[in-house]
């Protein structure tokens, strides 16, 4: 009994250390957006060029996707955990000197290269200690985000109007630091890990390579695509769109744009519970579903407070099954496969969106808003259905 409240007690101590680091890391990711119509004022850069610090940020979270599993398991998890942190918050800090498009452009790529480390491996910790109920530790886990995002936003406005966009990027990134120095501490080594005399879990399916997954892991990797999508459109342009298309203040903007990723805390820790009643397959597609139509719907309306129902509604869904995409990526694969599949999926959405972002701008810039948002609904609505038909036909196992 002993032993197995050790266990628990040492496994809820990761999850909130994974937790606090995906807080960190939104922290410092979400400093720019809010003041992204500074920068285009002041930079005289266009939407388009806009879109591409999200480009160049993917790009280094995609690059380090696949050393990652190896990297991980050659200088340990903890190891490469603390180097994330100082990493991305040192990339981020260095934005108080950045006077230029391509200086924010590079710190932008070390910043993704460094936070691209937490999610395949974190949520691989999170498989490992939770077992059968990763479902709602990892929709826990994913909450995270959404807390830093609804932190950073109305923080970061209200630095920048005090002092300057770059101080905001200089005190967001302070948490990372202190996150680094705690995990020192609380994090064991990955060799001291006790494990429980428990029974391991068998998978019937250990001895079969990646290829035997194949449809699952396409489908999964094109419901991130999509998630990407939605994301990056709302997270990159949320706040220019209600500043330059719906005449609100800067303030105003970044109180309406904290919304979304506020709800969506509610949503990513209820999405294990609502994957189990209404199995996966359902729960990804309602969502990507409901996003795309909630996505048309911003072109609807002006009001502050309808846009801000609005809001609402896409982080109630858009949030609600990227937890559902990783845990049905790490329950479903084998132990040896689990970090390289997940990085698969999680490369293939941040690939769509760092193409994605710049063709969005260049939509705003050429087409105008109501444009760009229509195009996204329904490439949404589109992909949903292919992927729907994927998920129907792919071999996997039960919890579907």
């Amino acid at each position: 009994m002993q032993a197995l409240r050790t266990r628990w007690n040492n496994s809820y101590t990761v999850l909130l250390l994974c937790w606090f680091g995906w807080i960190s890391i939104y922290l410092c990711r979400s400093a720019l957006p809010p003041v992204l119509p500074i920068l285009i004022e002041e930079l005289e850069i266009t939407h388009s060029q806009a879109g591409l610090f999200a480009t160049a940020f993917l790009i280094g979270y995609i690059i380090i996707k696949i050393p990652v599993g190896p990297l991980a398991k050659r200088i340990g998890t903890k190891n490469i955990l603390i180097l994330s942190m100082v990493g991305y918050g040192f990339a981020t800090m260095l934005n108080i000197l950045a006077t230029t498009f391509l200086q924010l452009l590079i710190l932008r790529f070390f910043v993704g290269l460094f936070q691209g480390v937490h999610l395949p491996v974190a949520n691989t910790l999170l498989s490992e200690r939770f077992k059968r109920r990763q479902g709602r530790a990892i929709g826990f886990h994913e909450s995270g985000p959404n807390v830093g995002n609804a932190i950073a936003l109305p923080l970061s406005v209200t630095i920048a109007s005090l002092w300057s966009w770059r101080w905001a990027f200089f005190l967001l990134s302070l948490p990372a630091f202190v996150l680094a120095f705690s995990t020192v501490f609380i994090l064991k080594d990955d060799k001291n890990v006790e494990e429980p005399n428990i029974p391991p879990e068998t998978n019937p399916m250990e001895e079969i390579g990646l290829r035997f997954y194949i449809q699952l892991l396409v489908s999964l990797a094109l419901a991130h695509a999509v998630y990407n999508l939605c994301l990056q459109t709302l997270f990159n342009f949320a706040p220019t769109f209600l500043v330059e298309s719906r005449g609100m203040s800067l303030a105003t903007a970044g109180f309406i744009s904290m919304i979304m990723p506020a709800t969506g805390f509610f949503a990513k820790i209820s999405s294990g519970f609502i994957a189990e009643k209404f199995g996966r397959i359902n729960a990804i597609c309602a969502a990507t579903t409901l996003s795309g139509i909630f996505i048309a719907a911003l072109t609807f309306f002006k009001g502050q407070y309808e846009l801000a129902i609005i809001f609402m509604l896409i982080g109630l869904v858009l949030y609600s099954y990227s937890p559902t995409i990783y845990a049905y990526v790490t329950a479903m694969l084998p132990l040896q496969l689990k970090t390289t599949g997940l990085s698969l999926v999680t490369m293939t959405g941040n690939i769509a969106g760092a193409f994605s972002a710049p063709f969005v701008g260049y939509l705003i810039d050429t087409q105008g808003y109501n444009t760009a948002l229509i195009a996204v609904s329904s490439s949404v609505l589109f992909m949903t259905s292919i992927i729907y038909i994927i998920l129907k036909n792919a071999r996997v196992f039960p919890n579907r």
